[in-house]
């Protein structure tokens, strides 16, 4: 099923993609009925598949799709992350660029909730195939191909559930699908219900961070050195500073809590994971108007609402020695939380409405793409902060309250609480044209021209403490580009021929902003396919990107009682985050090199590998506020604040600049794959993944995997596929601001609360399908880092151990499961499914230099859920 994170994975943020309803064109045979039968084959493209020279990275047939066992193209998406992900940029690249039919549509909505029974093929391609499309080279392609005529109902029951309990995750997805000669239409429906997950379902040691602070109180003294009171003292054989409030309240009571005060955990207060709901529609409609001419228009809306725990109200609270229910000679202090009425809560509501249109054509023998996507979120947060003691102060002065009663507070009122309010609304409009200019003897010379207007607008409003603070922020970005593609030798063709297939493009855009004026686009790169089944390339790209609205403009929000670890002091504490935007914010440059290999050798069928490497130089960078190291906090002093007493009370984390950022990476990876047992020969229109030429995106000599089509009977073939990609970091440096130290992530640094970068990082995934049941697993691998310390006694390094994350899935096809259908006719069209995240319950282990771990680093805050269990329940009718 298609849960948020993996939409997000892909991206809602400006994926775009299109299709062309053609149909299919079969292989034909040609006899001649007086001359001797001989058979003619003419190879066609396959319809929908994208016309360029370029190889595909992976190619999946219909048996590879169904061997998957995803539930939407979201889920599929998600299964060749490490085939689909780039390499490019500061952080590895984007989220792909998504086709449908080899075109572009709207928005990757119009085809995210497709089930994948119907598509024909998946086909991913390098990143400089995204130029043909009106993007930039530094996210790689991937190209959905739907069957010509398809239509079901599908309806889906997942049920999550943590080894170790404490929540729960439901879900219920519908979805309708008809696709027809000129028409599709899809429509999906989902409802998620998670409950909320608290601290003591985890058992998480608190912080002594809260103290003095008790559910049952605490009396703290104000006299010389913190003495309570010189009698309570005296009955108690020691100097009493600090004692809990007894059933009895009476110095002898005191006296038998001298000096131990009372528990401030608030396990059950707090929650690591906040309890939501969330309901979302999705509609596509799109029609074929006439040849290569189609029109789409999708629409959505989202509602989700989550509610978090953030501890319980809290007070320090004078009690005097006049007040009659004291038994102290001296004024004292109170220091306590108060359960009732209600614990400390944010709700945050959320609604998105979204719609998107995009029509393609021919005009000449230009390709036409015309796309237009409108956005508008909606958010609201409200937090409780505290409680009005206004009363409980002046009743306590004036003897008519006791300070000591369990009920004390039982009818306490809130404050006015924080609130922020914010509306976002993004508009894009983009006209792409492509096509031949002119054709040389080594092939044709292809041009793609984009324009586009976007508008972005952006208004916040909160209120903290009385005060109320607003934002409007608008930017309109009317922008162009366009990439030429030369063919300068054909392999076999002219004098140099015999080198292979050589050619080169090159690419210029502009966009001009009207908060950050114009801001420039430009690239080029070659690649050479010295013999068939091997391609080098080689792209530079620079550019420019101005920080996002939101980064620049949303709502400033505290969170109250946030475990954070201060490097300064060696200590976990509760302190107040602050979040939101940050408006003096500069426009980042960069720069990139990418040098790439890929090789599909026809000895070895269904094997490819890529090697890639990439350097990165990027200035004035947006980045979210990094971890407060020593090196982080000389450079913005100015967002941290600290006691008298040195203690980490406040952190400002919204975003901030970096002068520069420097990285280098080698990143290199294979897929193979192959059928289990003897697969079916191909009938007409099967679609091979042969026929035309290499490259062209029709599959060709070992660069698919395998036989498409189904086994006789209907059921797909029985197949297995691994892939595996690593990731080596040569470089990883930042540069906060000239005249300071540069911070090397390989080697101490840190800017993620998880340390800094890892040298080493893998990602694999992989599966085995046979007579319909299958096997999946998807694992990835982080190498272990450290964050160093101030060096000063007492102070300490955190050293992140390395992390082997592996979940597995497990699913079952019960048509292709003997007579069992037969048997219960409800099960006709079942799928049954049992996940496994986290199989083998790893986690990334935080030690310092004692090989303790602090409190904020706790299991429960880095991994709440740990290895959890999900079962689902697929029907199609």
């Amino acid at each position: 099923m298609a849960t948020p994170a993996m939409a997000n994975a892909v991206g809602e943020e400006a994926l775009e993609a299109s299709e062309n309803q053609a149909p299919v064109v079969d292989t034909e045979a040609a006899d001649d009925e007086t001359a001797t039968p001989d058979i003619v084959v003419t190879a066609t493209r396959l319809p929908g598949s994208i016309d360029t020279d370029a190889p595909p990275i992976d190619e999946l047939s219909e048996g590879d799709i169904a061997a998957i066992g995803a539930s939407s193209i979201s889920d599929l998406l998600a299964a060749v992350a490490p085939q689909a992900g780039s390499g490019r940029g500061r952080g590895g690249g984007g989220p792909p660029v998504i086709l449908l039919n080899g075109q572009r549509v709207s928005s990757f909505r119009e085809l995210r909730d497709l089930p994948p029974e119907a598509i024909r093929q998946v086909q991913i391609f390098p990143e400089e195939v995204a130029l043909k499309y009106g993007f930039r080279p530094d996210q790689r392609v991937v190209n959905f191909i739907l069957k010509p005529n398809f239509a079901s109902f599908n309806v889906e029951y997942d049920f999550k559930l943590p080894e170790k309990g404490g929540l729960t995750t439901k879900e219920f997805e519908a979805t309708f699908t008809r696709i027809g000669e000129n028409n599709r239409l899809n429509i999906d429906t989902q409802f998620e219900s998670s409950s909320r997950l608290t601290e003591d379902e985890r058992a998480i040691i608190p912080s002594n961070a809260s103290a003095p602070f008790a559910l049952a109180g605490n009396i703290t003294g104000n006299g010389v050195g913190g003495e309570i009171d010189p009698t309570l003292s005296a009955l108690a054989g020691q100097i009493v500073t600090v004692a809990a409030i007894p059933s009895n309240p009476t110095l002898a009571g005191f006296a038998g809590t001298a000096n131990l005060a009372a528990s401030g955990d608030l396990g059950s207060f707090r929650t690591l994971q906040p309890s939501s709901q969330r309901f979302s529609t999705n509609a596509t409609w799109s029609k074929v108007l006439g040849p290569q001419t189609n029109l789409s228009i999708n629409g959505r809306f989202e509602m989700q609402d989550q509610q978090s725990l953030l501890g319980l109200p809290f007070a320090s609270l004078a009690v005097p020695a006049t007040n009659p229910f004291s038994p102290f000679a001296t004024d004292v202090t109170l220091n306590r939380y108060f359960a009732d009425p209600r614990p400390l809560t944010r709700d945050v509501k959320t609604q998105t409405a979204q719609g998107g249109v995009s029509f393609n054509t021919l005009l000449a023998d230009w390709r036409v793409a015309l796309t237009g996507d409108y956005t508008l979120v909606d958010t609201e947060t409200v937090t409780q902060t505290n409680g009005d003691y206004s009363d409980l102060r002046a009743g306590i002065a004036a003897g008519t309250i006791n300070p000591f009663a369990a009920d004390l507070g039982s009818s306490l009122l809130f404050v006015a609480p924080d609130t922020a309010d914010s509306t976002t609304g993004t508009l894009s409009l983009r006209s792409t044209f492509s096509g031949t200019l002119f054709e040389l003897p080594s092939g044709e010379v292809q041009m793609t021209i984009r324009n586009g207007y976007d508008r972005q607008t952006i208004d916040s409003s909160t209120y903290r403490r009385g005060v109320v603070s607003a934002v409007g922020l608008n930017r309109d970005n009317i922008n162009s580009a366009f990439n030429v593609e030369i063919p300068l030798v054909d392999r076999g063709v002219g004098a140099l021929g015999a080198i292979g297939d050589f050619s080169i493009n090159g690419n210029m855009g502009f966009s001009d902003l009207s908060d950050f004026g114009t801001l420039i686009e430009y690239g080029a790169g070659l690649r050479w396919s010295p013999i068939e089944g091997l391609s080098l390339s080689a792209s530079y790209i620079g550019d420019e990107n101005a920080p996002g609205l939101g980064q620049l403009g949303n709502p400033t929000i505290v969170t109250p009682n946030v475990a954070y670890y201060d490097f300064a002091r060696g200590e976990s504490r509760f302190i107040d985050l602050v979040t939101g935007g940050n408006p003096a914010l500069l426009a980042e440059s960069r720069k990139d090199l990418k040098i790439g290999l890929d090789w599909a050798p026809k000895f070895i069928e269904g094997f490819s590998l890529q090697v890639e490497y990439f350097k990165n130089k990027s200035e004035n960078t947006t980045s979210s506020f990094p971890l407060l190291t020593p090196e982080i906090e000389a450079a913005f002093p100015g967002r941290v604040t600290r006691d008298t007493n040195g203690q980490l009370i406040r952190l400002d984390q919204r975003p901030v600049n970096f002068a520069e950022e420097r990285s280098e990476r080698i990143r290199w990876g294979f897929n193979m794959s192959g059928p289990i047992g003897k697969q079916p020969q191909r009938g007409p229109g099967a679609g091979a993944p042969g026929g035309g030429r290499r490259g062209s995106g029709a599959g060709g000599p070992g660069r698919g995997r395998g036989p498409m089509g189904m086994m006789p009977g209907g059921g797909p073939p029985s197949r297995w596929q691994i892939a595996l990609y690593h990731t080596y970091r040569l470089q990883d440096e930042i540069l906060i601001a000239p005249g300071v130290p540069v911070l090397d992530l390989l080697d101490g640094s840190a800017t993620s609360s998880l340390g800094g970068s890892p040298r080493h990082e893998l990602s694999l995934n992989g599966g085995v399908f046979h007579k319909g049941m299958g096997l999946r697993f998807e694992g990835s691998y982080r190498g272990a880092t450290r964050a160093d310390g101030s060096g000063l006694p007492g102070r300490s390094d955190l050293y992140f151990s390395d992390q082997f994350s592996l979940n597995s899935f497990l699913f079952i096809s019960l048509d292709q499961r003997g007579d069992l259908t037969k048997k219960i006719p409800f099960l006709k069209g079942s799928r049954i499914a049992f996940r496994v995240e986290n199989l083998l319950n790893d986690y990334i282990k935080v030690r310092d230099n004692t090989g303790a771990t602090p409190l904020s680093y706790q299991r429960g805050f880095l991994d709440p859920q740990g290895r959890v269990f999900e079962l689902s329940f697929r029907k199609r009718f």
